[in-house]
């Protein structure tokens, strides 16, 4: 049996500001040295996955500080996985793509999990995805997004955005833009609580608060790819039907009542759809979506987590390489589910799309608007297409887009964790060659300054980062190489081979998902 199937857990190279001989951040919690965790490791091999596909499997290792290298006694496979080299080598961080090594013993509790690998890349460390005991550990489904952001209503914190849920990966990292649609500030002064609630670690490279003048009576909203627009006339639907019937009373208000159906039991791509009609005046308009997306996506990828098994960290290696066909085989699933789609009554008396978005996250409500094609004035016609069970809308509205407009991009001004100011995470946040990097548990207060009368702005959150899923005993456990081939290059199929199981547990799902968050607000 080749060694990396023996390997306990999967670690990833993190681009992460944290101490350089600690297996934690440098300002989150008690640090242990490198030679301390190698003294109490259980196993003391090391595997590297290299950038060009080749594996080094080292059986005793040493971090060579001043070459940012690694030097063992180990075994070399190229990309073929042919022996080309055995003895004493050494090997540049920056080109291993993933590490892999065993658990230690010895460490005090908030640290047991840790893994034994404690090297520097590229002026960073690597810190291990984790097998951790909780009640989700039974069940490999839990809970689990990203960074959660919370903002005050006027009374109280409220969960109001989820950043960059989609980037499970370094090579991933992207940009998420949330709107803050229930924020009232009654100062200049915005407080931004961000927490890490997940077992997961959380690599975030900036945080921004993007402002702009609303007008009266009207707001702004972000489109897809059309940037930010002045709205007004906003009207709810005179209409709106699904396979249950009427639905109306569901989404004509944000106000946390959602519409949403099951999943089909034979096919999870299985498409229902929505049918609208609302009452325009003049001028160009869009249609506004309140919605997130149901638990359906994050069963799909915990799936392909548990599917992989030992096998997570060559995936993932390969899609650090940038294999492009890596990354189409890991996103088949997503792509096969899709996301929302508007149509609209065409010539020939059939539907047509005309536009359609993905917004990535079970956990909070985005709003955005979707522009539409230009109209009469009148009765407007719509219908939303997606995967059944898929999705929880909100509310939805048509209004009217009267012009783009550009926010003011704020950086935060100070940083808390746990009431403390942390200068050391601020500047991390304002420096775009560092990132701040959070574990389970992990609560910062990102402070901002708002422009004048900040009654009247539209607030929304710009995130940029990563995140990585610790790994469950569960899902190593449930390995299934044959399962995994079928997800990836027959995604069809898969949708349909996952079905039944998904339908027998998409009710209690909803409590398991809840109830297994790591730490709260």
């Amino acid at each position: 049996m080749p060694r990396w199937l023996r390997v306990v857990v999967v670690v990833l190279l993190l681009p992460a500001q944290l101490s350089l001989d600690g297996c934690a951040p440098a300002s989150q919690g008690p640090l242990r040295s490198a030679a301390d965790v190698r003294a109490k490791r259980k196993s003391s091999y090391l595997d590297a996955h290299l950038r060009d596909g080749g594996f080094i499997a080292f059986t005793k290792w040493t971090y060579e500080r001043n070459l940012n290298a690694v030097t063992g006694t180990g075994t070399r496979l190229d990309a073929d996985r042919h022996t080309v080299a055995r003895g004493v080598m050494t090997i540049p961080i920056d080109s291993v793509a993933v590490f892999e090594a065993g658990t230690v013993d010895g460490m005090p509790p908030a640290m047991k999990a840790l893994t034994v690998i404690v090297l520097v890349a590229l002026g960073v460390v690597v810190i291990g995805l984790l097998v951790f005991a909780i009640a989700c550990a039974s069940d490999p489904k839990c809970f689990g997004s990203c960074p959660t952001f919370y903002v005050t209503d006027g009374d109280h914190p409220m969960l109001q955005a989820e950043g960059f849920s989609a980037s499970v990966a370094p090579s991933l990292e992207a940009t998420d833009i949330d709107a803050l649609y229930r924020a009232r500030p009654s100062s200049r002064s915005l407080d931004v609580t961000m927490t890490n609630e997940a077992l997961e670690t959380h690599v975030v490279r900036s945080v921004r608060v993007l402002a702009v003048p609303r007008a009266e009576g009207g707001r702004v909203f972000a489109t897809p790819a059309d940037g930010f627009w002045q709205a007004s006339d906003l009207r709810a639907p005179v209409r709106a039907a699904g396979r249950e019937g009427d639905c109306r009373a569901a989404v004509e208000r944000f106000d946390g009542t959602e519409r949403v159906s099951l999943a089909d039991s034979t096919d999870l791509a299985a498409r229902e759809t929505l049918d609208l009609e609302f009452d325009a005046g003049p001028g160009r308009h869009g249609l506004v979506i309140g919605s997130r997306q149901t638990l359906l996506t994050t069963y799909l990828f915990y799936e392909t987590l548990a599917s992989m098994g030992r096998s997570t960290g060559r995936w993932i290696a390969a899609l650090e390489r940038g294999d492009a066909s890596v990354r189409r085989r890991v996103g088949a699933l997503g792509a096969e589910l899709g996301g929302i789609e508007v149509l609209a009554p065409d010539s020939s008396g059939g539907w047509s799309r005309v536009a359609g978005f993905e917004e990535t996250g079970p956990i909070a409500t985005d709003v955005r608007m979707i522009p539409l094609p230009p109209g009469p004035c009148g009765r407007v016609t719509l219908r939303l297409r997606m995967a059944r069970g898929s999705h929880r809308l909100d509310w939805l509205a048509l209004a009217r887009m009267d012009r783009p407009v550009e926010p003011v991009r704020l950086e935060p001004v100070r940083v808390e964790r746990d009431t403390i100011e942390d200068a050391d995470a601020l500047a991390s946040l304002l420096d775009p060659r560092r990132v701040l990097t959070t574990g389970p548990g992990d609560r910062y207060v990102l402070h901002y300054t708002l422009p004048d009368d900040p009654q009247r702005l539209e607030l929304f959150l710009e995130s940029r980062g990563y995140y990585l899923e610790w790994m469950r005993k569960r899902w190593l456990e449930s390995e299934n190489p044959a399962r995994l081939a079928r997800m990836m290059l027959s995604p069809r199929q898969a949708m349909r081979d996952l079905a039944p199981a998904y339908a027998r547990e998409q009710v209690a799902l909803e409590d398991w998902f809840w109830r297994s968050r790591y730490a709260r607000p």
